[in-house]
């Protein structure tokens, strides 16, 4: 026969166990988070680097016979078509980099599910537009079309921004070069107006249809819904990862994620493992970027902290 001392010592060793079970169940979460979030600075590092430095390309790829074409006449000056084609992919390189830091940030506090969704499908949607630019499987010329479309999108929303906002709005445009000189080759300290023209007078010279839009002309159709479904290194995470992080950021939620938001309010928390969830994006941007930049450079960049990355978030 067991006495009652004796169960209340068998219950106040339970329930010391079972606290000890979850502090280090709590300690181990910890680890996983912040191991997973330096792997997501780790990339951020690795992009800042692809986007600032040049790229180094094989004899036979597609980025070498980029820069064998003729010059790209806009107006009075002359840009090379890998030029066009390596700056606005890197817009976009410089943009997902910055953006995993943000998420890196929101992993680490667990403060908020719905802010990390959305930073990690603008991850994502950064990539694609970086992936779109440098795409080995079309030609030189299509992927002129698609950089030269993106190019008057920026300018156009400069203008836009101007227009709102006023003179003595800070140019969104600039790009520090290695030197540390302003780049003034792109829409910095230009007449965004005359290089939209320029643009567009080049573009019809090519025989390339220039469609106005309400908010920019478009030589090329794009979207992200677009490319997200038909680009040739997908996987078919893509949509999946822009589509339920669009709708996330629109309050469209899951059943699961609609009690998590609510509890959270009270919890004062968003764990890891639930960001990690939502957050395919910060995933499966960077993994369609690097496979793309391989097929366009003949080069593998990013291998040892890419392979760490992934094995931490699908871990």
């Amino acid at each position: 026969m067991t006495g009652e001392g004796d169960a209340s010592k068998h219950d106040e060793a339970w329930a010391m166990e079972f606290l000890d079970q979850l502090n280090r169940g709590t300690q181990e979460a910890h680890k996983r988070r912040d191991a997973l979030a330096a792997a997501v600075d780790e990339m951020a590092h690795g992009f800042t680097q692809l986007g600032l430095k040049p790229w180094t390309t094989e004899r036979k790829s597609p980025a070498r016979e980029d820069m064998k074409v003729p010059d790209v006449l806009l107006g009075d000056r002359a840009e090379p078509a890998a030029t066009i084609l390596r700056y606005e992919s890197a817009v976009n390189i410089l943009s997902a980099a910055d953006q995993l830091r943000g998420f890196a940030v929101l992993l680490r506090a667990e403060a908020s599910l719905m802010g990390a969704v959305s930073v990690a499908r603008g991850v994502f949607e950064a990539c694609l537009w970086a992936t779109a630019m440098i795409d080995p499987t079309i030609t030189t010329d299509a992927r002129l079309q698609r950089a030269l479309t993106r190019r008057l999108a920026r300018l156009s929303a400069g203008i836009r921004l101007k227009n709102l906002l006023g003179d003595g709005v800070t140019d969104a445009d600039q790009v520090i070069d290695n030197d540390g000189h302003i780049d003034d080759a792109h829409g910095t300290n230009r007449d965004p107006e005359k290089d939209i023209a320029d643009i567009e007078t080049y573009a019809k010279g090519r025989g390339w249809p220039v469609k106005k839009r309400p908010r920019a002309s478009e030589i090329t159709p794009l979207s992200v819904d677009w490319l997200s479904e038909n680009l040739e290194r997908r996987i078919g995470i893509e949509g999946y990862a822009w589509t339920s992080g669009s709708s996330m950021a629109h309050g469209e939620h899951a059943a699961d994620t609609a009690s998590w938001v609510e509890l959270s309010q009270n919890l004062g928390t968003a764990p890891a493992w639930l960001i990690r969830l939502w957050s395919t994006g910060a995933w499966a941007g960077p993994r369609l970027f690097l496979t793309t930049l391989e097929g366009y450079t003949g080069r593998v960049s990013l291998r040892r902290e890419y392979q760490r990355f992934e094995k931490l978030f699908l871990n």
